[in-house]
């Protein structure tokens, strides 16, 4: 009996160690995150904005240090919220925003200061290029905004005081550049180039008449107005002078051609070289895109290649003359015709001459 009750107890022993073995250690479960998906993910939209904002204002370079340690800052933050973890993401989140909105605020001090030098220089080049009498909307809307910025960065509005400055900044750009067009405009009605490319002549003065109007509420759409129709003409200009001087450079052509035909370069040498001279030198400019500077020299040149023909002309006809009344005496032809024959050319002679003058222009 005593056997069977030591039996009972070793066994219960052993089905006691055995339950505890096979059952699995307890783990305490991680208390329940106190900030939801919906407030992480609101938090996170503001401390972005921030973010941005100072990023945008300059912070980054005006301030490298302190951004970068904001920027770890988020980036934990933002690394702890996409593990689900919103408690630690909370803790950076909202460590890292008050960082960001004083790193905005100082830098839109930094920006405001900044843009009023650029918008004083702006404006002195407006002047500079006849903004007061070309483009006064424009230099007196630059002018209030620049009042308002002075009176908003006195109380303390730094970042009003930027935004005021900026558009200052674009109202005098608009000037200066709306000052500018006007000028390459008057240069293209005093040639009568508008004509040579309607289409862009037409688009430059719809921007320059959209100028003024975008001042109140756009001035950086006014400054684009003003700086397209500036382009516009600018290309106007340029096709102008392409157009004029490629006529005048076939026109100085064909009496070239005509010139070579009859033998001008060696009936009167020295007069078709001083034309062949300039014709080079205008083709130079031509060729480089300076069509301004190769008209003038294809116009003089026409006029002389023009003179060379009408003297080789003259002394081909004189020679043609001469030989036809000394047809009857042959010894008297026969030296006229060696005379003949340097000023004419062989009909051999001719043809090749001929074609060389063609090849030649070509």
């Amino acid at each position: 009996m005593q056997f069977k009750s030591k039996a009972i107890a070793l066994f219960l022993a052993v089905a006691f160690l055995a339950g505890c073995a096979s059952k699995p250690p307890v783990v305490d479960e991680p208390a329940a995150s106190t900030v939801s998906d919906e407030d992480i993910a609101a938090l996170h939209a503001e401390v972005l904005a921030a973010r941005n904002d100072a990023f945008d204002l300059g912070a980054k370079d005006q301030f490298p240090t302190e951004y970068d340690a904001a920027d770890a800052t988020y980036t934990a933050g933002k690394t702890s919220m996409d593990a689900k973890d919103n408690d630690a993401a909370k803790a950076s989140f909202e460590t890292v925003l008050p960082v960001y909105r004083d790193l905005a605020s100082r830098s839109a001090q930094a920006a405001a200061e900044k843009t009023r030098g650029d918008a004083d220089a702006a404006r002195q080049v407006a002047v500079a290029n006849g903004a007061e009498t070309q483009a006064p909307a424009a230099l007196s809307a630059g002018d209030q905004y620049m009042a308002q910025a002075a009176a908003a960065y006195e109380a303390g509005n730094h970042r009003e005081a930027f935004e005021l400055y900026r558009k200052a900044l674009y109202s005098f750009d608009a000037a200066e550049k709306k000052s500018s067009a006007a000028a390459v405009r008057d240069k293209v009605d005093a040639k009568d180039f508008g004509k040579l490319d309607s289409g862009n002549y037409a688009l430059a003065g719809e921007q320059l008449a959209a100028v003024d109007g975008l001042l109140a509420e756009d001035p950086e759409g006014s400054s684009d107005a003003a700086e397209e129709a500036l382009l516009r003409y600018n290309i106007v200009w340029k096709t102008g002078w392409e157009i004029s001087a490629t006529s005048g450079r076939d026109a100085a052509g064909e009496y070239k051609v005509e010139a070579e035909a009859i033998k001008a370069e060696v009936a009167v040498k020295d007069d078709y070289d001083a034309a062949l001279a300039v014709w080079n030198e205008a083709m130079v400019y031509y060729a480089a895109g300076d069509y301004e500077n190769a008209l003038p020299l294809f116009e003089r040149a026409e006029g002389m290649f023009k003179a060379v023909y009408e003297t080789a002309a003259a002394k081909r006809a004189a020679a043609e003359a001469a030989i036809n009344a000394a047809a009857a005496s042959t010894d008297q032809a026969g030296e006229l015709a060696e005379e003949g024959d340097a000023i004419l050319g062989t009909e051999t002679d001719g043809d090749a001459g001929t074609d060389a003058g063609a090849s030649g222009d070509e």
